[in-house]
C-alpha cells in the first residue's frame, strides 16, 4: 500500500502563492515534493480563487472562500499562509485553533509585534509548529556558512554587517533574520534611521547592540534598482564575506604577518558554493521544510519566534528614527502595537 501524501492547503491565491502558475511560488514548490499534495486553496476573491484552482488542478470542492472553511473541511496536515502581509495573523491563529500540525507563514511574520506575539502564543497553546518563511535558513549553502561560524571559522563573532535594499520590513526582514541565524546573541539596544520616503515601509538602517558584545549593522538604504547585497561576518579569528547575487562566497582566517598591524586575512573561495541565484530553488527549500517538519516531528530552523525577533528589531528601528532615541529590547508595553503596514512597494 502506498504511503498517504501530506495534505497541504494555501491561504491567499496571489502571485507568491502561485497565481498565474508562477514558477517562483509556494504552489510550484509543493508541486516538486513527491510526498505532498496541494489539495486546497482559500481566498476571499472568487475570481482569483477559481483561476488558482484551475491552474494548480485543485478540485472545485476544495476551493474555499474563507480559511476557516478550508480548515474545517479539507483535513489538512500543513497550512501555508501567503496573503498580503497585513493579513498574516488571523489565518495563522485560526489554523492553530483548528489543530493544524504545521503552519508556514510568508515573511514578514506580521505587521506589528503584538500580532506576532499572539501568533506565536496561539501555536504554543495548540502544539502547532509555526514556520516563518525566511528562505535563507532553509538553503544548504547558508546552513554551511552557519556550521562554519559555529565551528569557529571566524573565532568569536564580533560584527555581522549587511548591505541590501529597501523596503526595510518586506525585504530587510531577511537581512535581520539571517544575522541572528549566524549568532546566538540576543538583540538588546537598537538605533535606527529611515529614508525620507512617503511610504509605510521605507528603506532604512540600524545598529543593533546584542548580548556577548556582538553588533549587527543593517543597511537597507539603497532602492531595489540599486541592489547588490553584501554580508560580512567578522570575528576574532577571521571573516566570512559573501554576495549571494554575485556568487561570491569567501573565508579569510586572520593570520600573523609582518605588514600592517601584524596580521592579515588570507581569503579563499569557500568550495562548492552556488554561483547562480535560482529563485525557484529558494521556494522549494522553504516548502520542503514544512513537509519535513511534519514528517520528522520537529521544530523548524526558522520558527515563529525567529520571525518575531526580526520583526521586533525592525519595529525598533522605526521607533528609534521617530523618537531620536535608542530603543531597548524587548519592546516596552504599548510600543509592541506600532504597526508597519508594508505592501512591498
Amino acid at each position: 500500500m502506498s504511503k498517504a501524501k501530506v495534505r497541504v492547503g494555501i491561504v491567499g491565491a496571489g502571485p507568491i502563492g502561485g497565481l498565474g502558475r508562477r514558477p517562483f511560488s509556494h504552489a510550484a514548490g509543493y508541486r516538486r515534493c513527491e510526498d505532498a499534495e496541494l489539495v486546497a486553496i482559500a481566498d476571499i476573491d472568487p475570481q482569483r480563487l477559481q483561476q488558482f484552482g484551475d491552474e494548480w488542478e485543485i478540485l472545485p470542492e476544495h476551493r474555499y472562500p474563507t480559511a476557516a472553511d478550508m480548515y474545517e473541511k479539507a483535513a489538512l496536515d500543513v497550512v501555508d499562509v501567503t496573503t498580503n502581509s497585513l493579513y498574516h495573523h488571523q489565518p495563522v491563529i485560526d489554523a492553530a485553533a483548528a489543530g493544524i500540525k504545521v503552519i508556514m507563514v510568508e515573511k514578514p511574520l506580521a505587521t506589528s509585534v503584538a500580532w506576532g506575539r499572539k501568533m506565536v502564543e496561539a501555536c504554543d497553546q495548540s502544539g502547532s509548529r509555526l514556520i516563518t518563511e525566511h528562505t535563507r535558513r532553509f538553503l544548504p549553502h547558508y546552513q554551511r556558512v552557519k556550521r562554519m561560524v559555529d565551528e569557529g571559522a571566524v573565532g568569536q563573532v564580533k560584527t555581522i554587517t549587511y548591505e541590501g535594499c529597501r523596503p526595510l520590513l518586506m525585504n530587510g526582514t531577511h537581512t535581520v533574520d539571517y544575522a541572528f541565524f549566524f549568532t546566538s546573541a540576543e538583540p538588546l539596544l537598537v538605533s535606527g534611521y529611515l529614508n525620507q520616503e512617503s511610504l509605510a515601509d521605507p528603506g532604512g538602517a540600524g545598529l543593533i547592540a546584542c548580548s556577548d558584545g556582538v553588533v549587527v549593522i543593517v543597511d537597507c538604504i539603497a532602492e531595489r534598482r540599486e541592489h547588490l547585497g553584501y554580508t560580512t561576518i567578522a570575528g576574532t579569528g577571521g571573516r566570512i564575506h559573501f554576495s549571494e547575487r554575485r556568487g561570491l562566497w569567501e573565508h579569510g582566517p586572520l593570520v600573523e604577518a609582518e605588514e600592517g598591524y601584524g596580521t592579515r586575512y588570507d581569503f579563499e573561495p569557500i568550495p562548492d558554493m552556488p554561483t547562480e541565484f535560482k529563485l525557484d530553488d529558494y521556494f522549494y527549500a522553504a516548502v520542503r521544510e514544512s513537509i519535513d517538519c511534519l514528517l520528522e516531528d520537529r521544530e523548524s530552523v526558522s520558527t515563529g519566534r525567529d520571525g518575531l525577533k526580526a520583526l521586533e528589531v525592525i519595529t525598533a528601528i522605526h521607533i528609534s528614527h521617530k523618537t531620536g532615541a535608542q530603543v531597548p529590547l524587548p519592546l516596552a508595553p504599548g510600543l509592541d502595537d506600532v504597526e508597519i503596514r508594508t505592501t512591498g512597494e
